[in-house]
């Protein structure tokens, strides 16, 4: 029988179809369920997630898959965590969070009491799908930590956001102090750490133990750290960690110079008169050179008043002194030498505006 090129052209196509359709058939066997069980049997750990965790997010860990792919698999859940457990297609089931208890346990529907704190998330999670199974043919569970409240460290001194942050897997001292804002322009070279020792003692050259027999403590050069020149220093924080970044210890050069401010000494450093001045940008013409007094505190309320004759310094008549932490150059105005030095001390203790340079 003869057939239109346009019967021709219709028959090929649903041809192609009908051969096409059981590939698609097989493809789709052969995907893998979604929500299928992790079949991980870690036993309970304390301590930390593995350093290839990556940030945390409030991504939910499911129960298929890989969980090492999700962010919060390796958290190590505590008390007074606050976490979602969700069971698919088990409508019975709120789906609202739960508090983990001081006793380590949370309390969800149907399985009642569970033992959380130091799992792991995607232990727990594990552990529910056993439990669930009591109920359902084949479970799929999802556990999602929408609070972290377990893991507190604190961070005081002189970093901009000081206060208690949460870390939320694996964290280093880098990263906790970047938490905290970072450090702020008159910070010191090191920070001390202060750790429990039931937590371990810290890992760095020169920590010693406190005179209670309870603490790790450590003094680490920050600055080090962010040089390469100690990589190795920038440990992981524990839970309950204490980060203290103590002021630099610092100059102050005032008066009559074209930068006046404070200017942050370096642990190795000593910087002499001249070396300060310099650093201040020099003198303006107004500035009285025979009249210079170094400020210098002597552990009461004033301050003991060194006469520094920078004009015979400058001309090498004179010894051009090494200055200390906490030192004051004042350079008076050469028309009013006189001058009150608990004034000048009480606007550097009060922190009236002085710029804040770091030498290095």
């Amino acid at each position: 029988m003869h057939r239109s090129p346009a019967t021709l052209v219709l028959f090929s196509l649903c041809f192609q179809g009908m051969v096409l359709v059981p590939v698609l058939a097989q493809d789709t066997s052969n995907a893998s369920p979604a929500g299928a069980p992790v079949s991980t049997s870690a036993a309970p750990t304390a301590g930390y997630a593995p350093a290839t965790q990556g940030p945390n997010t409030n991504t939910a860990v499911t129960g298929s898959g890989n969980s090492s792919s999700a962010p919060q698999a390796n958290y190590i859940l505590g008390p007074e965590d606050q976490i979602t457990v969700r069971v698919f297609a088990a409508s019975d089931i709120p789906d609202k969070p739960s508090q983990i208890a001081n006793d380590g346990t949370v309390t969800l529907s149907m399985v009642g009491r569970v033992q959380a704190a130091g799992l792991t998330v995607s232990q727990l999670q594990t552990a529910l799908v056993t439990a669930y199974k009591k109920y359902f043919k084949d479970p799929q569970v999802t556990v999602e930590v929408n609070d972290f409240r377990s893991q507190p460290v604190s961070v005081a001194g002189n970093v901009h956001s000081p206060g208690v942050a949460q870390l939320r897997g694996n964290r280093s001292l880098m990263e906790v102090i970047a938490q905290a804002g970072g450090l702020s322009v008159d910070a010191g070279d090191s920070v001390l750490v202060t750790r429990r020792l039931s937590e371990g003692t810290i890992p760095v050259a020169g920590a010693f133990t406190d005179p209670t027999g309870k603490y790790s403590v450590a003094h680490i050069n920050i600055r080090a750290i962010m040089s390469g020149k100690n990589p190795q220093d920038n440990i992981l924080i524990k839970p309950h960690d204490v980060i203290t970044v103590p002021r630099a210890r610092m100059v102050y050069v005032l008066g009559n110079v074209n930068r006046p401010g404070g200017y942050v000494m370096t642990d190795n450093e000593s910087v002499s008169l001249t070396q300060a001045l310099a650093l201040a940008g020099g003198w303006n013409l107004s500035a009285s050179l025979s009249g210079a007094r170094i400020l210098r505190a002597t552990g009461g309320a004033d301050r003991e008043q060194i006469p520094a004759n920078l004009k015979k310094i400058m001309d090498s008549k004179a010894v051009d002194p090494q200055m200390q932490p906490d030192d004051i150059l004042y350079i008076p105005n050469n028309l009013f030498k006189q001058f009150n030095a608990q004034e000048v001390d009480a606007a550097i203790g009060a922190g009236s505006g002085l710029a804040i340079y770091r030498m290095n």
